[in-house]
């Protein structure tokens, strides 16, 4: 890793942790398509889950009051089933076909995200079948987050509640999809150098987001996230296509 692509992660981890405390998501699917370009898609996502549960586990413990532990703990459930079906995924399937589906995947997460598609379906049931989702797509492209953010918009959780449970639930699920990626063996390790660099960037960037968090426009906010996310996703296209 030379340092022009040491110092393109930090930027992308400060920014990533800014937009993650200030609407509750958004992290890997920022982070993931850039650093997919940068070191490849299967060290992306071991470096994405080291950040997140950095990123996640610190605006979890601040906001650990405000959070729907039950529903935490059964999309935790779900999440674990889904995680070695999604390790599988990583490992069989084509470095340059990942990175197309993981640019592809960040589009079409946003317009649906954008179109405020909502998942209804509550209860255990519901929470599981989210869970699983998310797990399945935490250890294969490292972008969980879509799921469960839908399905709980759709449960209807006030703000502040959900941007808790949400934290909560990735604090947890990156740590477990951590320890799935190392006992794999192909953790790089480099990989390490970067995310200890990163670490520092994440910080700074939640303290930024927690200050601004009342003093933005939450609308107008996200309108931003999802430009940024479209064009994130746009790049790594070209990136796949012509790499």
């Amino acid at each position: 890793m030379d340092w022009p692509t040491a110092v393109a992660i930090v930027a992308l981890a400060a920014t990533a942790a800014i937009i993650q405390s200030l609407s509750g998501f958004g992290f890997a699917l920022f982070i993931v398509p850039f650093l997919a370009i940068l070191i490849g898609p299967r060290d992306t996502v071991l470096l994405s889950n080291l950040m997140s549960t950095v990123a996640s586990g610190m605006q979890s413990r601040t906001l650990r009051h405000s959070a729907d532990r039950r529903t935490a703990v059964t999309l935790m459930a779900g999440s674990f089933a889904g995680m070695p079906i999604g390790l599988a995924v990583l490992l069989l399937l084509d470095p340059t076909a990942l990175k197309l589906v993981i640019a592809i995947m960040v589009i079409v997460f946003t317009l649906l995200l954008m179109r405020g598609l909502e998942l209804h379906r509550a209860g255990v049931l519901g929470d599981l079948a989210a869970g699983l989702t998310s797990g399945i797509l935490n250890t294969s492209t490292s972008m969980s987050g879509p799921p469960v953010v839908m399905y709980l918009q759709g449960r209807g959780l006030p703000p502040l509640q959900f941007r808790a449970t949400i934290a909560t639930f990735f604090a947890v699920t990156s740590a477990v999809a951590v320890l799935l990626l190392l006992a794999s063996g192909t953790a790089e390790p480099y990989v390490f150098v970067a995310f200890a660099l990163s670490v520092p960037a994440v910080f700074i960037g939640q303290r930024i987001g927690n200050g601004l968090f009342e003093k933005v426009n939450a609308a107008i906010f996200r309108k931003m996230v999802y430009a940024i996310l479209l064009v994130s996703g746009s790049v790594a296209i070209v990136g796949a296509v012509t790499g």
